[in-house]
Parts: C-alpha cells; sequence; structure tokens
C-alpha cells in the first residue's frame, strides 16, 4: 500500500481490471459497429449477467449511464471524401502577430470577398470547475448549453459545433462557421480513423450536410481580437447559468481520461484510510520528486527514508538480524527519525545540509514536519539527499553491510 503510493503506482489486477474497463466502453461507444453488441437492435453487450452488474455499477459510480456516450457514426465516407474547407493560416487576420486593430479590419475584408453568400455562425466553449458551458450565435438567434464536466474543451469545442449545425443554419445557405479552437480544425484537418469520436461525429455531420449541397467553411479566428463574432460567442459562453438547459452527452475517450485518474486515486485513498497515515504522513509520489534527484542511488535512499525502511540499528534489531538498537554515543534507540534529527554521532554530516539551508533541526516538532520541508523543495531535497547518501554510507559500513 504504502509502495504503490510513493510509487504512484496501482496494483496490477487493478491495472488490468482499467484497461478492460476502457475497451468495454469504447465498444459502447462503437455501438452497432462493435462485434460486442448485437447488429440491429437496441445496444446489448454481450457479457454475462456478474459483468453486466459490475460495468453498469462502475458507470454508476462515475455518474454516467449507457445513453450518454456519445456513440460512433458510419464514418467510411467522412475518410475518403474532402469535407468542407479549413482554414486555420489562409489569411492575414489570422495572425496573432497582427496588432489588434489590424486583425479586426483584415477579418471585415476577408468575410466581405471571400464568404459574402455566407451565413454566418459563431462558437465558444469554456469549462470552469462545475461545468462546461457552450454556446453558439448568428443573425437571428443564439443557444447557449451546459454539457457534462467529464467532457474536455476539445470536445466542447467539437460539440459546439455540431450544435451550431444543426440549431442556428438556415436552408439552402452556405455556412461560415468561426471558432477560436485552432485544436478543433487541426484535427478535422487531419482526420484518420484514429481521431477523437467527437472529431469523426463532426465529420459526419457536415458530411451529411454536404451531401444537400450545403457548403461549410471553418475559420479559426485568433481569440482576443475584439472581432464582433468571437466577442459575441464569448459573452454568451460566459453567462451560462446552472439553470441553463443541460446536454448529458459524453466523449469516450473523456470517460477513459477521467476514469484512469479515478483509479489512480485509489492508492492514496487506501493510505489516508490506513494506520500508516498517522505513522508516515501523506507522502509524496517518488515521480513528482525524480526529476530533482541525480541519479537513481538517491531515488532509492529518499524513498526509504521516506517509508522508514533504510537500514539502520533499530530497523535491523526489529527483523532480530542485529542485537544493539542503541546508539554508541546517545545511548538511544537509532531509529531514522532519531539519527536525523537528534543524534550526535552525525551532527557534523547534519550541521553541513543545515548551514546550506539555513535550518535549525530543533524547529521541527515531528519527522512528519521534517520530511515536508525537505520534499517541499527542490533545493531543500538534493542538499539533504547528498548529506543522506553519506549517513547511509556510513550506517552501512558500520553495520557491515
Amino acid at each position: 500500500m504504502v509502495l504503490l503510493k510513493i510509487a504512484g503506482q496501482k496494483i496490477l489486477s487493478e491495472n488490468i481490471k482499467r484497461l478492460a474497463i476502457q475497451f468495454f466502453i469504447k465498444e459502447v461507444e462503437n455501438g452497432v459497429h462493435s462485434p460486442l453488441f448485437r447488429q440491429y437492435s437496441n445496444p446489448c453487450s454481450q457479457l454475462n449477467k456478474k459483468d453486466q452488474e459490475a460495468f453498469a455499477g462502475l458507470l454508476t459510480d462515475l455518474n454516467i449511464t449507457f445513453d450518454q456516450i456519445i456513440t460512433l457514426p458510419n464514418i467510411l465516407d467522412v475518410l475518403h471524401n474532402d469535407i468542407c474547407e479549413i482554414h486555420l493560416v489562409s489569411f492575414g487576420s489570422q495572425d496573432k502577430a497582427q496588432p489588434t486593430s489590424m486583425i479586426k479590419a483584415l477579418f471585415k475584408e476577408i468575410i466581405s470577398k471571400e464568404f459574402q453568400d455566407y451565413f454566418n455562425i459563431a462558437t465558444d466553449a469554456s469549462k470552469s470547475n462545475f461545468y462546461i458551458s457552450i454556446a453558439g450565435t448568428s443573425n437571428l438567434r443564439s443557444f447557449s448549453f451546459r454539457i457534462h464536466p467529464i467532457n474536455s474543451i476539445l470536445t466542447a469545442e467539437a460539440f459546439v459545433i455540431c450544435q451550431a449545425i444543426d440549431d442556428l443554419s438556415v436552408p439552402d445557405s452556405n455556412l461560415l462557421i468561426l471558432t477560436n479552437n485552432f485544436s478543433v480544425l487541426q484535427a478535422l484537418k487531419n482526420l484518420s480513423i484514429k481521431s477523437p469520436k467527437v472529431i469523426l461525429r463532426l465529420a459526419h455531420k457536415i458530411l451529411m450536410r454536404a451531401k444537400f449541397n450545403q457548403k461549410i467553411a471553418l475559420v479559426w479566428t485568433p481569440g482576443l481580437s475584439s472581432i464582433i463574432w468571437n466577442e459575441r460567442a464569448d459573452s454568451l459562453v460566459k453567462n451560462v447559468m446552472e439553470s441553463d438547459l443541460y446536454i448529458e452527452w459524453i466523449a469516450v475517450e473523456d470517460i477513459c481520461s477521467y476514469y484512469s485518474n479515478f483509479s489512480i486515486q485509489k492508492p492514496i485513498e487506501n493510505l489516508r484510510n490506513s494506520k500508516y497515515l498517522e505513522i508516515l504522513g501523506d507522502l509524496p509520489s517518488i515521480l513528482s520528486l525524480a526529476p530533482w534527484l541525480k541519479n537513481r542511488r538517491e531515488d532509492i535512499i529518499i524513498t526509504r527514508i521516506l517509508t522508514r525502511m533504510i537500514i539502520i540499528p533499530a530497523l535491523l534489531h526489529r527483523f532480530g538480524l542485529y542485537n544493539n538498537p542503541f546508539c554508541s554515543v546517545c545511548n538511544q534507540e537509532n531509529t531514522i527519525e532519531y539519527i536525523l534529527l537528534n543524534c550526535k554521532k552525525y551532527f557534523p554530516h547534519k550541521r553541513i545540509f543545515c548551514l546550506k539551508l539555513n535550518l535549525n533541526l530543533q524547529i521541527f516538532s515531528s519527522y512528519k514536519v521534517f520530511l515536508h520541508t525537505i520534499c517541499s523543495s527542490k533545493r531543500h531535497l538534493q542538499v539533504f539527499s547528498s548529506v543522506a547518501e553519506t549517513l547511509w554510507h556510513l550506517l552501512t559500513v558500520t553495520l557491515g553491510y
């Protein structure tokens, strides 16, 4: 439990379970395209009753239902067609190095020359700690919704374009859709079978419009550039409230990412609910400390000090491997806490450490507070690790290990 927490790792069986669950979630997304689902009927996975109940229970823990998962449309046509115009760096107004006034003027010129016969729509999305809001606007009407907070901002920006095509388009008019999210348009331009499913769904929706002779042009507009369409969409999305309509769809990639983070928290929660928290404190992950350490040897020493498993007389005596657990100078039990904070035998080495960091070991009320201070900064940890390596060498020589 302690080693899993400090290593930032999960139990192998839990990792296998996570991968299996992610596989089944992706199959739910594939819908009738998946071999695990019956064709031409309501989705019904070919799992035994026990696994179905476990899977449903997991989705409940994540506050998700089957119906919320965005399913994959028929994408074969999408991958083999040039579905629409996508402009990322085509125009002078897309150069963020230009002054704001110049971007604004160039944008107006481009709209009047290149897209004079298009119906304009602007979209935006915003993510907060509580929910994700999306908004779209045209000269005729607007919308603003909340979507599930598990979704990423990429999903939200792609989803709002889908929603705008459905809600804001005008029959028999070509559409110019303006967005300040570069990543969505880039993903759409580089479409492949491995693209995020919400991008594939957006491409499918655009293709369906193209089949009815409705052209769609997607243009990236730099944010914070005073373009009126951006400002309108931005104002709408920032004013979304909890009372606004809530759309429950979730992209499968975001569910898998959320579940991965959810499963990583398990070793942390297990430690916090155990007796070891009182003894060891809330241990940092060695993965977070490793960039501050020079080599694998320092990783091992720091890990053993944090977990109180470094080779010292008291630890060896506890396992019946050493006769005398007491310090030959102080006549006190040679625990790691005592050696680092109070022992006079190693005072010269600890004095170097204290002088370099301007610390007084007497100020630390406990070993846990001392460790928290040491791990709080790169300099503290690097100075301490060099002293700790010297102490460990002296201890192993003394003990004959």
